[in-house]
């Protein structure tokens, strides 16, 4: 999973001229990195995740995946690129109220057609993948919150990503719960898959092995951990 972005700008329809929320933007990621991305709010962050996770475009620049444009791909193509390559973590969870863990999980199979066995089966691997092989029938309701953190985490799993991009993942956890999410992320990152990690915090942030700043829509620091 490679990343080159090149000089890329976005704005946001408002006032005379918009809001550019990234400002040519130039930033490479190497397969298997983890990169947090920092930065006030406004700053540009969840904006530079969307265009790299393919949920969002820019208005000029280039971004290549995998030495492959995304730029000039429709909808249509970057959804099945997303779907192949690409796991989302967000804040809000996005959980189903009334589906079980195992449920949540294998939601996506269920659009590629998958048989309901092999569905389940490999929902539960992804289950017990982040400790919660024993909880695969609960309801969101019946977790607490970092469990359900972690069933979206094994969603993101569920296709084999190389790439798992996570818009504050720990936002909503308290600060022991947060950092056991982040040593599942850091597991996944030294099993080989890419992680992108936008969060406001600088202790989550360290977790990863590069930290990028972010401000009016530039990069305005970078530094390496440990």
């Amino acid at each position: 999973m490679f990343i080159q972005i090149s000089g890329i700008t976005k704005i946001y329809p408002g006032g005379e001229e918009g809001f550019k929320a990234l400002d040519n933007l130039f930033l490479s990621i190497e397969k298997g990195d983890f990169v947090a991305i920092i930065g006030p709010s406004g700053s540009g962050k969840s904006t530079l995740m969307n265009i790299i996770g393919c949920l969002d475009s820019p208005n000029s620049g280039s971004y290549l995946l995998d030495r492959e444009e995304m730029t000039k791909k429709d909808s249509n193509t970057l959804a099945k690129i997303r779907n192949k390559k690409i796991g989302f973590v967000f804040q809000g969870l996005n959980l189903l109220g009334r589906a079980s863990a195992l449920e949540n999980v294998s939601l996506l199979l269920c659009y590629a057609r998958i048989p309901r066995s092999q569905r389940r089966k490999k929902a539960k691997e992804m289950l017990e993948r982040v400790g919660l092989g024993t909880k695969i029938d609960r309801l969101p309701t019946r977790l607490s919150g970092g469990e359900q953190q972690r069933v979206a985490i094994a969603r993101a799993l569920i296709n084999n990503p190389s790439l798992i991009c996570a818009d504050e993942p720990t936002g909503n956890l308290d600060t022991h719960t947060s950092y056991e999410i982040m040593e599942i992320f850091k597991g996944l990152n030294e099993n080989g898959i890419t992680i992108i990690l936008v969060t406001h915090e600088l202790d989550i942030a360290k977790y990863a092995r590069r930290i990028i700043t972010l401000r009016d829509g530039r990069i305005v620091d970078e530094k390496r951990c440990g």
